[in-house]
């Protein structure tokens, strides 16, 4: 029998998923995440906005992850580099989606940082233009 596939590994097959599928399937991503994982962005959990708050949770990541692909059409959502930290694994790319209401669509660079615990996901940050995502979808 073959090595178990490292956190890096793991990540480049479910943006692999996450790109061939359009965002439809978020199976690998839930796959990862343990129970009471937190996913936050970049933004300050102070502001006074949906993506400042914290994902706390895998049925509330797994949601907001399934949420995507209801209110958004992927483009593209290409990776550039992961970066193996054995424990932490950063994701860079971008992204690239049309808002299915208004078909206005936004484009940022995205790096993602997963941090494994016996080989979940207990964290992930979120990094891209929060405030262009936000406006894209005429949340502000």
């Amino acid at each position: 029998m073959g090595a178990a596939p490292t956190n890096a590994e793991r990540i480049r097959q479910a943006y692999a998923r996450w790109a061939e599928t359009k965002g439809e399937s978020a199976d690998l991503f839930v796959d990862m995440l343990a129970d009471d994982v937190v996913m936050t962005t970049a933004l300050d959990p102070s502001e006074p906005h949906p993506l400042a708050q914290a994902r706390k949770g895998k049925q509330f990541a797994s949601d907001y992850l399934e949420s995507l692909a209801l209110n958004l059409t992927m483009l593209d959502y290409p990776t550039e580099e992961v970066i193996d930290g054995g424990d932490t694994v950063v994701w860079i790319g971008s992204c690239h989606w049309r808002d299915r209401a208004s078909g206005r669509e936004a484009h940022t660079p995205k790096v993602d940082i997963w941090r494994f615990e016996g080989g979940k996901a207990v964290s992930v940050l979120e990094m891209f233009d929060t405030l262009g995502f936000a406006r894209f979808n005429r949340m502000i």
